[in-house]
């Protein structure tokens, strides 16, 4: 064993060569190899020193090697070519810079017996410049010829994570930039620069609609990572309905539609995020509208159901039997190819952030009718 190194976090003592080549060997001898290689995921089998004494084909093609044997001894850093992992003589996961790593953390969880998870981000020299890659690692303790090993699955989510950045930064500035041209509209409005303009009405309902757009889609991308942040408060049954009546009842969706309030409407406090249930409840009235005609009625009701309330948003159209079946999923649509999100982001928002339930029944004669069930209370849910 080699112990003659300093270390400034984890353990810098490594098996000697010829250990390294006898646990080689314990895995070359068995299905794991075989199981391993045919894996499109980077696996990589780690000793009780975090040294490397198997790597499937997957792993040693991206880590620029012809032969698992190239890798053999290097611990994961060594290996992916982390400049960390240079700078202590005692190599990766020694130095410093190696306490909020998170491949050395899982690493260390999974030798003593638990299983690690976590991202680790890493900058490397590849030949002459320098690469930054975005990793997710799983560590999972392993016995194998009765020896304790790590398996260690590495996933590169570089580009999945460039292009979250480059969302977040699409949405910040274009958003900002929308929000301006309805703030400088709202602001002509209201000076009265042009008199009674139509056309001004009809620019500053359509600058609110694509910024209304621009958040909704933001939410949705931030709801499916999980990075969404609800904020709960109490709020009005009726007031909720009565918000989004005199949103839409005059916004161009509505295509000389009417939309009414459905008496008696129940009015009682809701424990949730408003901005999101009225996302939920919007969307279902602008499907109800756009399966509308002039002339068609569109109503919502609010039902008291007990330890819930019931949102309903009906129309006189009726969804056929086969595009019901997929009414939910992601991406369908009867409208076109870049539609499709609007029903299935109802399911997301409510059954992850508003820890309710959505559905419809749709029948001849008696229209389509959407409802949102959420709880008065959310420890009740």
């Amino acid at each position: 064993m080699q112990t003659d190194h300093a270390t400034a976090y984890a353990s810098p003592t490594r098996a000697a060569h010829e250990v390294i080549v006898e646990q080689y060997k314990t895995f070359v001898g068995t299905h794991c190899r075989a199981f391993f290689d045919t894996l499109p995921t980077m696996i990589m089998a780690l000793n009780c020193y975090r040294q490397v004494v198997f790597a499937n084909r997957a792993a040693v093609e991206f880590l620029g090697n012809e032969e698992v044997e190239d890798v053999l001894g290097k611990r994961p850093g060594e290996a992916l070519g982390c400049i960390n992992a240079f700078v202590s003589a005692g190599g990766c996961g020694t130095s410093r810079h190696c306490r909020n790593c998170g491949a050395v953390q899982a690493i260390l969880a999974a030798v003593e017996g638990a299983v690690g998870d976590g991202e680790c981000k890493l900058l490397r020299r590849e030949q002459s410049y320098l690469e930054g890659l975005d990793l997710h690692v799983n560590a999972t303790p392993l016995a194998v010829g009765g020896q304790q090993f790590v398996i260690f699955a590495v996933t590169d989510i570089s580009h999945e994570m460039r292009r979250r950045s480059m969302e977040r930064i699409f949405f910040h500035d274009v958003l900002n930039l929308a929000g301006g041209i309805n703030g400088l509209v709202e602001v002509l409005r209201l000076n009265n620069t042009f008199g009674e303009s139509t056309e001004l009405t009809v620019l500053h309902s359509a600058t609110q609609t694509l910024v209304d757009e621009i958040i909704a889609q933001r939410e949705l991308l931030a709801a499916e990572s999980n990075e969404l942040k609800p904020a709960y408060c109490q709020y009005g049954s009726r007031a909720l309905l009565e918000q989004l009546l005199g949103l839409y009842a005059t916004s161009p969706a509505a295509q000389g539609q009417t939309l009414g309030l459905v008496e008696p409407c129940a009015d009682c406090a809701v424990e949730t995020d408003v901005r999101l249930a009225q996302r939920v409840l919007g969307n279902m009235i602008k499907n109800a509208l756009e399966a509308g005609q002039p002339g068609d009625t569109v109503t919502l009701a609010c039902e008291d159901d007990g330890d819930a309330l019931r949102f309903l948003v009906r129309n006189s159209a009726v969804i056929p039997e086969t595009i019901q079946v997929n009414i939910f999923h992601r991406r369908f649509s009867t409208k076109a190819d870049s539609r499709g999100l609007g029903t299935y982001s109802m399911l997301l928002l409510t059954e992850r952030y508003l820890l309710g339930s959505v559905g419809f029944t749709s029948a001849e004669r008696e229209g389509t009718t959407f409802y949102l069930r959420l709880p008065k209370r959310l420890e009740s849910a």
